[in-house]
């Protein structure tokens, strides 16, 4: 399945910290023992899911961000659909960066690639590579730019669930449900560095707006995860998490996780169920 994170509001709906808690602990919870995804981004971005997935501290770290300077990742995937390439497996594996093992890939654009370069070569083979990642990849997680650019658009149309990521602002949570009545027909809400204290709560935002909490997942503000995402020690942090591995004062934090990734996994088998049906 195609999953699309996405927001009306750039650098401040946390799209890319919530796309790697997501996949990652999805990844972790499958009982499928060949369950792999695939990672990438449309866009380029000085903060991106490599920063998030691997840390800045690791010798391996920096060995292989010399490697992928090399013009490897996204680009090899993008050149082998723009060329008509035999569709293999090899491609993705070699060009991708491995995290908790093989069950979750992550694809970089390298970090010299033009913006504009890699827009256009998005835009032009979105569909055909999104079909090829989903050959190898039970799920194909794409952290979507909130530009008005054309790839965003054809990644939303082809995706199968949408990650609206929310922020707690009236303005711009009116400005959404006013204007993206097409993107809240196969959305799931995800409300990242959420404030309990704050007026517009998810009971108050899901009766505002008309949608069942069911459908809106929360990822609490927390110091220690957001400490993690800025050192690039997230898949540690929440693996020790899930294993109970951390202070008491935690467990309010890793149990609204796991319910986020429960309510997560229930959206992406009802649109899954709907499309069998429709």
């Amino acid at each position: 399945m195609k999953v699309a994170f996405w927001s009306n509001v750039r650098g401040k709906s946390c799209v890319t910290s919530n796309l790697a808690c997501i996949s990652i602990l999805s990844s972790m919870f499958s009982e499928e023992m060949d369950h792999r995804s695939i990672v990438f981004e449309n866009h380029q971005n000085f903060i991106n899911l490599g920063n998030l997935l691997f840390s800045h501290n690791s010798e391996n770290f920096l060995r292989e961000e010399s490697v992928y300077r090399v013009n490897r990742g996204m680009s090899q995937v993008l050149r082998a659909v723009e060329e008509g390439q035999v569709y293999s497996g090899d491609i993705i594996f070699q060009n991708a960066r491995e995290c908790l093992g093989d069950r979750l890939l992550y694809l970089p654009n390298p970090p010299g690639l033009n913006s504009e370069v890699l827009e256009y070569q998005m835009d032009r083979n979105c569909h055909k590579v999104l079909g090829y990642l989903e050959r190898f990849g039970h799920r194909v997680f794409v952290d979507t730019t909130a530009a008005p650019v054309r790839s965003s658009r054809k990644i939303l149309q082809e995706a199968d669930l949408i990650v609206v990521n929310l922020v707690q602002n009236e303005t711009m949570l009116d400005q959404f449900f006013r204007n993206y009545r097409a993107i809240r027909e196969k959305a799931f809400y995800l409300i990242g560095n959420y404030d309990e204290n704050s007026v517009l709560t998810r009971d108050y935002i899901g009766k505002t707006y008309g949608i069942s909490e069911r459908q809106i997942g929360l990822i609490p503000r927390h110091t220690a995860f957001l400490d993690a995402v800025s050192s690039g020690e997230i898949v540690p942090f929440l693996e020790r998490g899930m294993r109970g591995e951390h202070d008491p004062f935690c467990q309010e934090f890793f149990d609204c996780l796991r319910e986020t990734v429960d309510l997560f996994e229930e959206s992406l088998e009802a649109f899954s169920c709907r499309e069998i049906y429709a």
